[in-house]
């Protein structure tokens, strides 16, 4: 008999919380799904993200399709809504958690109900372990022997370029349509891509556990490969990079730019998931231009040297600003991510990083609260030094504006917070930045995100004391 394995996409309730985050495609789970599919093992993906589906809706949808296993990618918000799903499961169903939650704490998931935690990249462990292989003989997992944790030796990071490409015929819409979007999506069809794994940098508030430090590019020609096979089968509008560190190599970046831009293929691209400033140079922004990026955005994170330096982010100020003026001096639609709460900060430092974004004069600026997620140095540092405060993991997401930790070299979480408030108000709430907007309207797409642009950021300061 034929085992069937359903790999889960869990609801992420804080998405529509905030209003500041679109609903993804899960490529991951398409990476993983493309492995298995290459091996003829029956394989499905729910999306109970794009969905909306409640733990009883996953749990109703698993006893209907009466899987043989089930694979669930966790980020920490879902963690509680992933272990409700499976401590309603069949026993006969074998349980397995992957993703930065269940890389960070596998032996709190498994105490909790999972029967196997992957660490690490998923593709080829998920392969073997629904191919039956003996668990103590696969790399990268942690599971329960007789009551007994085991982990086993880890898995070497894979060849990116040996990998399938994402099965998004198994996603909603081919995972290039409604209901997926992002917070800026502007056309339709539209997906994500990966064109490598991995950032060499060690920010002390990022989960490097998954993919590691060692930047793993995919080829020119495998990455313009899928491009192509995008743009040909489902006839792609948009494009969104979402490498950690996409500019990480300028010449293989240049290449691909260089590529897109000579098939005249027509994609809005989109680098949404912050460039380095350091790596910015006149010629990369220029063919990023000619490309068709319209769309780029920077990991500013503060503006005090002090608190850059403490991350540690290895950049500057000056960088920060030269880069933000070629983007914009090209034409580009520029974003700029800025955390509040980062260890050093104090009303000064913060008030430094909200005079910084608005000198800089970007075209959109996201600000959110340091978060210690399991897993990263700063999760380490403040379980050492302070101490983290939150009610369940549902609430554990930078996006909240609630500071979850107190710490003696940080601000207090009330100060922090009516910073985070503060900026936004101050930001887009100038009348020279609403004008600028207004001008530059072109489409109803535009006024659209806009609209929803601004419910967010009204979100975001609606608690603030006027005083601050």
């Amino acid at each position: 008999m034929e085992s069937k394995v359903l790999l889960i996409q869990p609801n992420y309730h804080h998405q529509r919380k905030s209003g500041a985050w679109g609903v993804n495609p899960p490529v991951g789970l398409a990476y993983i799904a493309a492995v298995l599919e290459q091996n003829k093992i029956n394989v499905e993906i729910l999306d109970a993200n794009a969905l909306n589906f409640s733990v009883k809706q996953v749990v109703d949808h698993i006893k209907k399709v009466d899987p043989a296993i089930v694979g669930i990618s966790i980020l920490t918000p879902a963690h509680e809504y992933c272990v409700d799903v499976v401590q309603h499961l069949p026993k006969n169903i074998i349980t397995i958690a992957g993703g930065n939650q269940s890389t960070a704490m596998p032996e709190e998931l498994l105490r909790q109900g999972f029967k196997i935690v992957v660490l690490g990249e998923g593709e080829y462990t998920m392969l073997e372990i629904v191919q039956g292989k003996n668990l103590n003989d696969i790399k990268g997992i942690a599971y329960l022997d007789n009551n007994d944790i085991k982990i086993t030796a880890p898995r070497p990071p894979l060849d990116v370029n040996k990998l399938p490409f994402p099965a998004r015929h198994l996603l909603l819409s081919n995972g290039v349509n409604l209901p997926y979007k992002s917070a800026n999506t502007q056309h339709f069809p539209w997906t994500g891509i990966f064109t490598s794994r991995g950032c060499p940098y060690d920010c002390n508030y990022c989960f490097k556990k998954t993919f590691g430090f060692a930047v793993r590019q995919r080829s020119v020609e495998n990455v313009i490969d899928e491009i192509l096979f995008l743009k040909n089968n489902y006839n792609i509008k948009e494009l969104d990079i979402y490498d950690d560190l996409f500019n990480f190599d300028l010449d293989r970046a240049e290449k691909i730019l260089d590529e897109i831009a000579e098939r005249k293929l027509d994609i809005l691209i989109r680098c949404s998931n912050g460039l380095r400033v350091d790596k910015i140079t006149p010629r990369f922004i220029e063919k990023l231009k000619k490309a068709g990026c319209g769309y780029l955005a920077f990991g500013i994170e503060s503006g005090d040297q002090r608190v850059l330096d403490k991350i540690p982010k290895h950049t500057t100020i000056a960088q920060i600003k030269e880069a933000v003026k070629l983007t914009k001096k090209a034409g580009i639609t520029v974003t700029g991510f800025f955390i509040f709460g980062l260890i050093g900060d104090n009303k000064e430092s913060m008030a430094r990083t909200i005079n910084l974004a608005k000198e800089l004069d970007l075209d959109l600026a996201s600000f959110t609260i340091a978060t210690p997620y399991p897993g990263t140095k700063l999760w380490d540092f403040i379980k050492k030094t302070g101490k983290i405060n939150f009610t369940g993991w549902s609430d554990y997401h930078h996006s909240t504006g609630k500071m979850i930790f107190t710490c003696p070299e940080v601000a207090l979480p009330s100060e922090v917070e009516a910073m985070y408030r503060k900026a936004y108000r101050q930001f887009y709430f100038r009348p020279s930045y609403i004008l600028k907007q207004i001008f530059r309207i072109r489409s109803f797409t535009q006024i659209k995100n806009m609209f929803l642009g601004l419910i967010s950021i009204l979100k975001a300061i609606k608690n603030e004391n006027t005083n601050n």
